[in-house]
């Protein structure tokens, strides 16, 4: 009996051990078959990384190349053009892409337009184990050949004391202002571009500025030059010029005219840590759009940062430079071939009073002040609106000033550093001079 037991023990384990082995066989099969698409699904997603990166480096660099080409001097001949923007296109794209792409730009003239076509491909690396082998990069950039557009940018920049503090070895106002200068130099030519113009709105616990002095609460006539605290709500959350009521007009932020609300003594032009007027004496006046760009550039390397805080204000002042009505005359909004800007940059929260609904007055107006303007400047004209939050540690801030932007994918800036900070004017030159200059 146990003889016959064991006869049976061994024949069922003799058959198990093959039905083990014809396992590990379809097992290593289907494991096969499932490896085929893991790896084309893996290619595919490091594929399409790398065509959408190498797509993004070609139309970066055929917009430099058709700018660089319709920018060359009048009477170029369109051979020489061209040379330029292939040259230009090809210098741009270095590193990179540059090795692995596949074909090479053309250009073509059609009426003032220049246009720099690409339709090379890119080669696939794990696809193409699925037939995958190439994919297209194609894309084009056209420019009006010597035919600027118009433009007007308003720089509305924090000089709050704050801005005095050290990021990456530089106190953040000398990069900001460096990074500022050389904005304006290289979308004007470095001044040759009179279609081009920029308006300085500096901008701290107040703002010092030129006005008629019946735009000033009890200034008399002719006009009238000082600091500035808000008008009256809603009137500070629009581009409204000024009328007959008071409530319309700025105030005079000096102590004799500045009202009885709690702290007043810091916030007029000469009550904070200056004998004098602070505004004066650090350059930091309101300057209206202009073509003179050496002197736009002057006064940026001039200015130094005095007071707090007041960004609904400094806005309020920037939306109105770029309006065609008083105070300032800025170009007509149904100027087509004209394109406005406004680009705020602070470093910290609203810390200045100011007017909101039932005659309240505090900080926390003026940060509701502040979405509102944002929402009605981008409801009522066109105007882009850039936002720059540099070294800013106040994420409700930080918020309202994403939220302002007019797309907060594109034209919103989060800078950390001074390095970000160059970064960030770097790219919205690059973003104003295609919306200024590129056809399509």
């Amino acid at each position: 009996m146990t003889y016959g037991s064991n006869r049976i023990k061994t024949a069922i384990r003799q058959q198990a051990d093959g039905f083990s082995r014809d396992t590990q066989g379809a097992v290593a099969l289907i494991a096969g078959l499932v490896a085929v698409p893991m790896i084309l699904a893996a290619g595919a997603a490091i594929d399409f990384y790398r065509v959408d990166a190498a797509r993004a480096a070609v139309q970066a660099s055929l917009d430099a190349g058709a700018l660089a080409g319709a920018a060359a001097k009048p009477g170029t001949s369109d051979t020489v053009r061209s040379k330029i923007a292939i040259d230009t296109f090809e210098a741009n794209l270095q590193g990179g892409f540059a090795d692995k792409l596949k074909g090479a730009p053309e250009v073509s003239f059609d009426n003032d337009n220049l246009t720099v076509t690409y339709n090379g491909g890119l080669p696939s690396t794990l696809l193409r184990v699925g037939g995958f082998n190439e994919f297209n990069v194609g894309a084009s950039s056209s420019v009006r050949i010597n035919l600027p557009s118009r433009a007007e940018i308003a720089l509305v920049l924090d000089y709050s004391s704050s801005m005095e503090s050290y990021s990456a070895g530089q106190q953040k106002y000398v990069t900001m202002r460096k990074a500022a200068i050389d904005m304006v130099n290289g979308l004007t030519d470095n001044g040759n571009n009179a279609e081009v113009e920029f308006g300085l709105v500096p901008f701290s616990h107040n703002v010092y500025t030129t006005l008629p002095a019946s735009h000033v609460v009890g200034a008399g006539g002719g006009n009238w030059t000082g600091c500035t605290y808000d008008r009256q709500y809603p009137y500070n959350t629009t581009s409204a010029t000024p009328g007959g009521s008071d409530k319309s007009k700025w105030g005079q932020a000096t102590p004799a005219k500045f009202g009885s609300y709690k702290g007043q003594a810091n916030y007029h032009c000469d009550g904070y840590k200056h004998n004098g007027n602070g505004y004066q004496a650090n350059q930091l006046q309101v300057r209206e759009l202009s073509s003179n760009h050496s002197d736009i550039v002057g006064q940026l390397q001039a200015m130094e940062p005095y007071g707090y805080t007041n960004i609904s204000l400094g806005v309020e002042f920037g939306w109105h430079l770029l309006e065609p009505g008083a105070p300032f005359a800025a170009r007509s909004h149904t100027d087509e071939e004209n394109k406005k800007f406004i680009v705020v940059l602070t470093d910290g929260k609203q810390t200045t009073p100011a007017f909101g609904p039932g005659n309240s007055r505090d900080r926390f107006d003026g940060e509701d002040n502040l979405t509102k303007l944002c929402s009605n400047i981008k409801s009522a004209d066109q105007i882009t609106v850039i936002t720059i939050a540099f070294a800013l540690k106040d994420n409700a801030t930080e918020t309202r000033l994403r939220n302002c932007s007019t797309d907060p994918d594109k034209h919103f800036f989060k800078a950390e550093s001074s390095n970000d900070l160059t970064r960030a004017f770097e790219e919205i030159q690059q973003q104003i001079a295609k919306a200024i200059f590129l056809s399509k």
